[in-house]
Order: C-alpha cells, then structure tokens, then sequence
C-alpha cells in the first residue's frame, strides 16, 4: 500500500462540511474537536408527543425476554404496530424464535433480506405490523402510521400509534435515540420502551455487582422488574463510558494518521 487515509481526514480536505442529522447532540463534542463543526439543535416542526416510557431491568435475560414477549403479545392484540430492535442479526433470530413457538406473526429484518428493506420498514405503521429488526436497519425511511397508503391511521393513532422496544440498550446513545426516533413523527402519537437485564453487555460495563446490590436492597423477585429514572441516568453514563471509549480510539487513530 503506498497510502492511505482515515476517515476524517478524508472529510477534513473538503473545504466546506455540514450535515443534518437527528442525533448529532451527543456527538456534539466529537464533532467539533476532530472538524471544528458546532452543532445547533433545529426545533421540530410539529411537537413531539411520543412517549419514552423508563428502562424496565430484569435480572436475568431470561426474565427479560418473557417480558419483552408479553409486551408484544399485548399491544399486537390490540392491533398497535411495533418496531422491535435488537443488537445482532443473532439475537433478531431469538426473538423470532420467542414469537414463532408463541405463533405471532411477524417481519425479520436483517441482512439477508436488505433488498426489501425500504418496502418492509414502510409499512412498519401497519395494524398489528410487527417488524424485528437490527439497528441499522432503515434508517432514512418514513414511516407512516396506517403504512404507506396511510389508510387506518386514526385507528393507529387512538392506539397510541407506533410502539418501539429496544431488547437491551446498545453502547451508543445515539444509536438507542436513532430506534425512539423512528416512532413520532411530524407530530404523530408513538411510544419507546427499552428491556435490560444485569446479563446484558452494557450492564457488565456499568458493573452488575453494584446493580445486583441496588436490586437486593429494593427486594426484587423473580419476574420482577424495576422501573426508575435514576437506573436510566446510570445505563446512559455507562454508555458515555463506552462512547468515550471509542472517541479516544478514533482520536489516537487521526494522530498516527
């Protein structure tokens, strides 16, 4: 090889750089320390009614997943539709798997069926849609409530419109911000709920000895689940451990460069 170049310093010998995204804001510092680029929050067009509903922890996975289950078995009976995210195409699977021995019938967006993607996403607001799906997926896409032919949207509306669940908090908050984000648009009724147990990733980073403390002293039982603002300031400070984690990564990367 006789060159080569990171990222950002590809981006840095444009003269001009701007970009418009919705979840800059807890980037905001990366943004300006590696391309000099302030970052400005545009208020909405319309009000932002969805509702984001507390972290609910479990102790184990286990416990977790059956409630993530029951969540969906209830708002699928009363026709809401939902947006089911997970970290891995792996975990998409074991969810589909949950649903199937259940017999709820449902979408698996992941890699293997991108190609429809844009198509699958879309019609996400349909009643009693249920789409299961990574992260990264449809991104970009609008989705309207009733689908795309929006036919049934006050219907979805009076449901509470579109329902998503994140099955764990991902390392990044912007990631967690880009799934709430597809729910409530341009003003529209939508819900966000995330489900975390002390076996998930993040929650080794945050330090499950300390939680299982926390969870002792308070007397939590089996299938139980404990529901708190203070919990979600912990999940996102142990996120901003990682985000600034992997800063540090990309900042090391650009001074070898």
């Amino acid at each position: 090889t006789l060159a080569s170049i990171t990222y950002q310093n590809f981006f840095k010998l444009y003269r001009k750089l701007a970009g418009c995204t919705g979840t800059a804001q807890t980037e905001s510092e990366e943004f300006f320390e590696i391309y000099n680029l302030s970052v400005v929050s545009i208020p909405t067009n319309k009000t932002m009614i969805r509702k984001d509903w507390n972290d609910q922890i479990f102790r184990t996975a286990k416990e977790k997943d059956q409630a993530i289950i029951k969540k969906i078995s209830e708002c699928n009976n009363l026709g809401q539709p939902l947006l089911v995210f997970t970290s891995s195409i792996n975990k998409s699977e074991h969810y589909s798997q949950l649903l199937n021995e259940k017999k709820i019938t449902h979408t698996v967006l992941n890699a293997k069926n991108h190609e429809k993607e844009a198509e699958i996403i879309a019609d996400a607001g349909k009643k009693k849609s249920i789409i299961i799906t990574t992260s990264i997926s449809g991104r970009g896409v609008d989705i309207k409530l009733g689908g795309q032919d929006e036919k049934g949207k006050g219907d979805i509306k009076k449901l509470g419109g579109l329902f998503v669940i994140g099955t764990e908090r991902m390392e990044s908050r912007r990631v967690d911000n880009q799934a709430r984000g597809r729910s409530g648009r341009q003003g529209d009724e939508g819900n966000s709920i995330f489900f975390v147990s002390l076996d998930d990733d993040l929650m080794r980073i945050f330090g499950t000895d300390s939680m299982n403390n926390i969870l002792e002293k308070l007397g939590l039982k089996d299938g139980e689940s404990i529901d708190h603002p203070w919990i979600n300031k912990a999940l996102e400070r142990a996120q901003q451990k990682v985000e600034a984690r992997n800063f540090d990564i990309r900042k090391t990367l650009i001074k070898f460069d």
